[in-house]
């Protein structure tokens, strides 16, 4: 998750991923490449706004990685549980093809350090007026 929350220097960063409802592979489950975390970001690979920074104009940076689902491995989860994702993993989900929905609850949390600054770039910032994101 690190290619959409991009900071620098590139200190832990920790997607928390709980569904609402039982997650399958036809509803959308998550897929992982094990040990992937291990490689860094791949390709340099980051969504950033349009460098005028006041833009709503999304784009993807860097190449883009291409994995073979062979390496892939699905993780079905219940109503409840709670998937905790590093911010290197190699990780999707692919379409829901039921008729179900797959709603799901998810937030993030980065180490920070002093100095750790938040790129401009980030699809997401902090409201106007607040100088970061609070920290805990």
């Amino acid at each position: 998750d690190l290619s959409f929350l991009w900071h620098e220097p590139d200190t832990n960063l920790l997607g928390l991923w709980i569904p609402l409802e039982d997650v399958t592979i036809e509803n959308g489950c998550l897929w992982f490449i094990p040990g992937s975390h291990k490689n860094g970001l791949v390709n340099g690979r980051r969504l950033v706004r349009e460098p005028d920074g006041n833009s709503s104009t999304l784009k993807m940076i860097g190449e883009e990685p291409e994995f073979p689902h062979e390496q892939y491995k699905s993780v079905l989860v219940n109503k409840g549980d709670l998937v905790l994702i590093h911010g290197y993993v190699v990780h999707k989900s692919l379409a829901n093809k039921s008729d179900k929905s797959r709603e799901v609850y998810t937030f993030h949390v980065c180490e920070t350090k002093r100095g750790t600054s938040w790129s401009e770039l980030n699809w997401i910032r902090p409201a106007n007026g607040i100088d970061g994101f609070p920290l805990l």
